[in-house]
């Protein structure tokens, strides 16, 4: 006897069905993986931001320091900062380095003579927008008389800010020279 004839739609097995049903699960996980990566994209870009804002601070109160040391060197005494305040509103300068009163990986630095460079900065603890976390400081210490040019001074500037939170910091530093020349009273 022969076996009855089966019409090709009662032969299916679902296999279609379990097929899609996975691919569709695949899809589905990309799909969150790629989701997941835009959200990391946008916290490296926030915190390159934050790290930018706060080295164009510091490289501003460096700048406005050495601005000020040309234009006041010659009539500013050197001090003992070890005995000053740590928020100065106006620069001094000190007779020792920056390294001998703080330990260089632990921020907020507690050093004696720095001073706040305030202008144009808003401040906020809880962050925002276009505010840092605190004002830039900045640290002005002689080193000494250059043996290699005659009449020349040598100091080091240090300069440091927060960005938008206290988990961002930025530090720059500088050696800055200056050169005393004698001119003739008699004239050429």
């Amino acid at each position: 006897m022969r076996a009855p004839y089966r019409s090709p739609c009662c032969a299916q097995t679902g296999m279609v069905l379990v097929t899609t049903l996975l691919l569709l699960i695949v899809i589905t996980i990309l799909a969150l993986a790629m989701f997941r990566g835009t959200g990391l994209d946008n916290r490296i870009a926030g915190n390159v931001l934050d790290k930018q804002r706060a080295l164009q601070a510091a490289d501003s109160a460096q700048q406005y320091a050495e601005q000020w040391l040309y234009d006041d060197v010659t009539t500013t005494p050197l001090v003992s900062c070890a005995t000053e305040t740590v928020a100065l509103s106006t620069p001094v300068i000190c007779n020792e380095p920056l390294i001998d009163q703080t330990q260089p990986s632990e921020v907020p630095w507690a050093a004696g003579g720095a001073f706040q460079y305030t202008t144009d900065i808003t401040t906020s603890t809880t962050g925002g927008q276009n505010t840092l976390y605190g004002y830039p400081m900045a640290y002005i210490g002689y080193l000494g008389a250059d043996a290699t040019v005659p009449g020349a001074q040598d100091y080091v500037v240090d300069a440091w800010s927060y960005g938008g939170s206290q988990a961002t910091v930025a530090v720059v530093e500088s050696t800055y020279q200056i050169r005393y020349t004698v001119a003739s009273a008699s004239g050429p």
